[in-house]
């Protein structure tokens, strides 16, 4: 590995999802926000999972999962299935969950003092927030939310925390979130799945990475019990 290659690598957050970090030159972009939209069923946790355990495993990337969607107990069994022991990781203080699924919009605000304490308190270098799009629903003025995304890409960027940001995508939808989220973010992946006559396919495509001279083209999105993994995609 030449020096060259070695610098590029050090500022660079591997996914460990096969096939994803060679598209984007080994990783995200350290300290970047990330917005992962999909539709239901896309993997988009599942792979945002994949993220964290990597992270905290193999690299000592300490990791936090804030949801406004689902509850810890669920997301910890299921994601079990795929090898993923955060309760290990949790024990290890390598993981964290945060379950906010009850916010409002005079919460949200102290939502994101706390976990930027949470952030710090734990010297975390990954996190996942599921989803931007549940959070959102908490304000009735959409620039408040856009005010919030600028927050949690300020503050993470300050901590070199590399942020995955969940954007759930409705079939058919071609609007991601409220329609101002790729323009903060730093990187844009699109899970879709796809109507086709022998059934439904699973597919991404980076739409957008800063810094990164990455893939164009469409991969497919394979699900099994080692986690995501991305391939070629044949039409």
């Amino acid at each position: 590995m030449t020096l060259q290659e070695v610098s590029i690598l050090a500022d660079r957050t591997p996914t460990g999802i096969d096939g994803l970090d060679d598209m984007i030159e080994g990783g995200f972009p350290k300290g970047s926000l990330i917005l992962l939209a999909g539709s239901p069923g896309s993997g988009k946790t599942i792979a945002s999972a994949h993220f964290l355990y990597h992270g905290a495993k193999s690299l000592n990337d300490n990791g936090i999962y804030l949801s406004f969607a689902e509850r810890k107990e669920f997301f910890i069994d299921n994601m079990k299935k795929f090898g993923f022991d955060f309760e290990m990781l949790e024990n290890q203080g390598k993981f964290k969950f945060l379950d906010l699924l009850t916010t409002r919009e005079d919460t949200v605000s102290s939502t994101i003092g706390m976990l930027s304490r949470e952030v710090l308190e734990l010297d975390a270098r990954r996190l996942v927030v599921d989803s931007f799009t549940a959070m959102a629903q908490a304000f009735r003025r959409r620039i408040d939310a856009r005010i919030i995304l600028h927050m949690i890409e300020k503050l993470m960027s300050k901590s070199q925390c590399t942020t995955l940001l969940l954007v759930e995508l409705p079939t058919g939808t071609k609007t991601i979130g409220l329609g101002f989220e790729e323009f903060v973010a730093d990187g844009v992946i699109l899970f879709e799945t796809v109507e086709e006559r022998e059934g439904i396919r699973k597919r991404a495509v980076i739409r957008k990475m800063r810094g990164t001279n990455h893939g164009l083209n469409y991969s497919h999105i394979v699900i099994s019990d080692r986690g995501i993994a991305l391939m070629p995609y044949v039409p």
